[in-house]
Order: structure tokens, then C-alpha cells, then sequence
């Protein structure tokens, strides 16, 4: 092979935004185009997914090139990856293999922006790191300095001089303990609000105004209240206040799951949100697994 193919944009739904590309394009040459597979016209895809040039796992990984075989592995399994407790608007890039992932906060894909907030999220609640993606980055790899892993230091020095930026081991913190809290700014468009969760624990559900309802919906009780309160928004043309009340309630008790489903699903295809109904179908598919 004397031609280095070039990995094809397709891991999410949109173009990756040019930070977490240039840290893909490193994985792909450390991970696939300096090993020995590479000349015997082999691919192997887990060795880019956990590059050691990164100090995290990618969530999605690069398919072969055109004309080249994978290796034992096989192709990669690609399916929607929501993590545990987490809900669709989140959407991971990078696995820190502890349960907790990063990602974008992509609360209406229809809007088509090419950048989002960063979040961290899977068995906790979730918390803005970034308000984009390159603070998300700078975020990731100051956790890998604050580990005080010697490995890590030349990995990230690299990383850092590529995207021009500077992680420190306080970066994020206070100065008593804890991550720096981020506020969550959507942008909301003209004609279009950010209404925050009632449950006080989600990202909230950013739509027109015109499809919020003048009240609260319910999400705590009994589920059957959750559910018929949800359908009479629904009903009234509020699929945003009905998807602040499933949401909510799913965050109080995610058992409830299976019975939330088809008016969640309503919901979101009532605003066009395609992609998110598609992973949703994956967290009750998930769930089914589980449970």
C-alpha cells in the first residue's frame, strides 16, 4: 500500500467537530498506519479505538477503508451507545472504562450545529464540562494528569501542542474539591426557550416556544398520573412539556422505563427529532437486557 488512506467522517450524525478530528486522526495513524497490520492490508479497529496515543477509549471508531480486510476482530459492532442512566440528548465521544463518558449535550438535532456543550455522564448525574468541544478535550486530559500516570505526560503534552491548548491538573476544579460547574447555555434560537428539568438532575428540553405548555408537567406519583399528564399535553400539541415530564420522571425512577417509552417516543417524534427516538429505542432495548 503506498497510498495512506484517510478515515471516512461517518461516526456520528453529523461532521465531528475539528477538536475530537484531530485527536481521531492521531488514533487512526498510531492505531492503524504504524502497526504491521498496515502492510499486510489489515484493519484493525480496536487498536484505533484504544489508541495508546489517547488517554481515553473513542466511543465510535473509523470502518476500514475502502479495499482493506479487517483482522480477526471483524468489522466493528456500530449501533447507538447511550450509557448506563444516561438519556438520548446525551451523546458520548470519549469511554473513560471507569462508567462515565463524555460527550455532547444534543438536545434538538434538527438544528444542525456543528459544535455542543460537553458533558460528563453514565452512572452519575450529568455536569457541563465544556461549552464545546475543545474545552471538553482540555477537560479530558487534565483527568489525565490529575491520575499522576507517568505514561500519560508525553500523550498529552503531544495531544495539547496539536490542539493549542494548556491542561493542568487543576483545570476544572475548585480549589476545595469538585468539578467547576459549567452553566448549560444552549443558544436557544428566536422563537425557541431552554426549559430546565423539574427533576432538577437532566439537561432540560430546548424547543419552540410554541410547544411548551403554560404549566408544569407532572413526573412524580404514580405512574399512571405521570403517563395520563403526558398524553393530555401531548394531545394539546406540547410534546416539549411532555417530554420535560417523562424525562423527569425517568430521572426519579428509571424502572419506569418500559411504560414511559411510547409517549417519550410521541414526543419526540411529534418535534422531529428522529435520532433521538432512535436512541431511546436502544435504551429500552438495553434496558429489556438487563432488567
Amino acid at each position: 500500500m503506498t497510498t495512506q488512506p484517510r478515515w471516512n467522517d461517518d461516526l456520528f450524525p453529523f461532521p465531528t467537530p475539528p477538536a475530537l478530528a484531530e485527536l481521531v486522526d492521531i488514533a487512526w495513524e498510531e492505531g492503524f498506519l504504524a502497526t504491521d497490520l498496515y502492510e499486510e492490508g489489515l484493519y484493525d479497529a480496536t487498536r484505533v479505538q484504544t489508541s495508546f496515543a489517547l488517554p481515553f477509549d473513542l466511543c465510535e471508531v473509523p470502518l476500514a477503508p475502502q479495499g482493506w480486510e479487517y483482522c480477526d476482530y471483524g468489522e466493528p459492532f456500530r449501533r447507538h451507545h447511550v450509557p448506563f442512566m444516561s438519556v438520548p440528548e446525551l451523546l458520548p465521544f470519549a469511554d473513560l472504562g471507569n462508567g462515565t463518558c463524555v460527550g455532547w449535550v444534543v438536545p434538538a438535532p434538527e438544528l444542525g450545529r456543528t459544535d455542543h456543550p460537553v458533558a460528563s455522564f453514565g452512572h452519575k448525574e450529568p455536569g457541563v464540562i465544556g461549552r464545546n468541544t475543545l474545552d471538553g478535550i482540555t477537560f479530558l486530559l487534565s483527568i489525565a494528569l490529575r491520575s499522576g500516570e507517568e505514561l500519560l505526560i508525553a500523550p498529552v503534552a503531544r495531544l495539547s501542542a496539536v490542539l493549542g491548548i494548556r491542561p493542568t491538573a487543576e483545570y476544572g476544579r475548585k480549589p476545595g474539591g469538585g468539578d467547576v460547574e459549567i452553566p448549560l447555555d444552549l443558544a436557544p434560537p428566536p422563537g425557541w426557550r431552554h426549559a430546565p428539568d423539574p427533576s432538577g438532575v437532566g439537561i432540560g428540553v430546548l424547543a419552540p416556544n410554541d410547544a411548551f405548555g403554560d404549566e408544569c408537567p407532572s413526573f412524580t406519583g404514580e405512574t399512571d398520573t405521570i403517563l395520563a399528564d403526558a398524553a393530555r399535553l401531548l394531545d394539546a400539541g406540547h410534546p416539549a412539556s411532555a417530554l420535560l415530564g417523562l424525562t423527569a420522571a425517568y430521572h426519579e425512577d428509571a424502572q419506569r422505563l418500559p411504560d414511559l417509552h411510547p409517549l417519550w417516543s410521541r414526543a419526540y417524534d411529534a418535534l422531529d427529532r428522529d435520532l433521538l427516538r432512535q436512541r431511546l429505542d436502544v435504551m429500552l432495548e438495553d434496558h429489556q437486557r438487563v432488567y
